[in-house]
């Protein structure tokens, strides 16, 4: 276990539900958890018709986006017989997370760690419904959701499959999209810090876990071999798609194919 993400996996979640939704049988559960220091994580908790047991798919969106980015998705593996955690990644407010985001280095680095434990929370939740078959647990990330998709498929050995849209393994990658003006020693310094907490580092030791990576030949925010770098670094069980779609458009065209990929590796079966 690595100890940077390492926490007290006995803290209490205290859950709670606002509202429930229910949607030709499907229930979504509007919910959040305690972060890690303090807060709250919002979520869609969408569960299937039936007992169980369930597989357990925790979805994080990119900037922008929101919890409903993959809520039809979500419903869609649920007729399949899946349960759905849809998380509000700090990025969903774009200002907030910005400002935050281009702070001391040092800051940013230890926010994201908190950032990872509260999405491996997001685990600790999931698992812990009575319906979840624990063996049978896939994240997926788009855009930053990746890359924190590629650190907890790096240290959480509960993560048995993952689906990587559109990220890239550093973090330096994605800061100079915002902050155009980092360079020469503050650059240095700068990825420095932030790679120790690059997905690089973690991606390697995912294995037995399985990989499927997602990439657009019209993002416009990285070149191609960014994303062949992230691809290559992860651990031998893995393939990869590319798709005719820019940065953000990956959702919508690589969607069957990630449910069909999510299908197979979680054992999934239409509901009855």
């Amino acid at each position: 276990m690595n100890e940077t993400f390492s926490y007290n996996q006995k803290a209490p979640l205290n859950k709670e539900e606002a509202v429930i939704e229910y949607r030709n049988g499907i229930s979504v559960h509007d919910i959040s958890y305690a972060g890690i220091k303090g807060g709250r994580i919002r979520a869609y908790q969408v569960v299937p018709q039936g007992n169980g047991p369930f597989a357990g798919v925790i979805f994080v969106h990119p900037g922008p986006g929101s919890r409903s980015s993959f809520l039809d998705e979500a419903l869609t593996l649920a007729k399949a017989r899946a349960t759905c955690l849809l998380i509000d990644a700090p990025w969903a407010d774009g200002a907030m997370f910005g400002k935050r985001a281009s702070g001391r280095p040092e800051d940013v680095r230890d926010w994201f760690i908190d950032i990872a434990i509260d999405l491996r929370r997001a685990v600790d939740l999931i698992s812990s419904l009575p319906n979840v078959d624990t063996n049978r647990i896939a994240f997926v990330g788009h855009s930053l959701g990746a890359l924190f998709a590629g650190i907890l498929l790096g240290v959480d050995k509960r993560i048995k499959a993952g689906v990587l849209m559109a990220g890239v393994g550093s973090f330096t990658d994605v800061a100079l999209l915002n902050m155009p003006t980092l360079a020469g020693d503050e650059l240095e310094k700068y990825k420095k810090i932030m790679e120790q907490i690059d997905p690089l580092r973690y991606i390697k030791n995912a294995a037995p876990s399985a990989l499927f990576f997602q990439f657009g030949l019209q993002d416009v925010f990285f070149p191609k071999q960014k994303f062949l770098e992230y691809y290559e670094a992860g651990s031998v069980l893995k393939s990869i798609q590319w798709y005719k779609a820019d940065h953000y458009s990956i959702n919508e065209v690589g969607r069957s194919d990630r449910i069909e990929w999510l299908k197979g590796v979680l054992s999934l079966n239409p509901m009855q």
